[in-house]
């Protein structure tokens, strides 16, 4: 039987699955949350790009494969967006409390996709 940690990961992507889903058909709604304006059809097709189409297609092939080697790579992926923020805000000068949902999605996931190599 497999340990309750073996399926964390598998729930990381069900959430990065509907993160894409949200980013692909509705971007505006993230954006809207990160002050981040779309003024050209042009903006709206990167920005379904990025929240949307790679967040799906990670989502899918996690689910599909379901390999501890994609779950891995996922985490560390989350995790580098999780440092990203945090660089962001030494350099950048992002205040702390404006990168808290941010930090709680991104280090959320990225603790999912990585238990069963932390804990396992």
């Amino acid at each position: 039987m497999e340990n309750w940690f073996d399926w964390l990961p598998r729930v990381a992507a069900v959430l990065t699955l509907l993160i894409g889903l949200v980013g692909f058909f509705r971007p505006k709604l993230f954006l809207d949350q990160m002050d981040i304006g779309l003024n050209s059809p042009r903006a709206y097709s990167e920005a379904r790009t990025v929240f949307g189409g790679l967040n799906l297609g990670l989502a899918i092939a996690a689910l599909v494969m379901a390999s501890p080697a994609v779950f891995t790579a996922l985490g560390i992926s989350w995790g580098m967006g999780l440092l990203a923020r945090f660089w962001s805000q030494a350099v950048d000068g992002i205040a702390v409390k404006d990168t808290i949902p941010g930090v709680i999605v991104d280090g959320t996931l990225c603790f999912l996709f990585l238990a069963p190599v932390l804990f396992g």
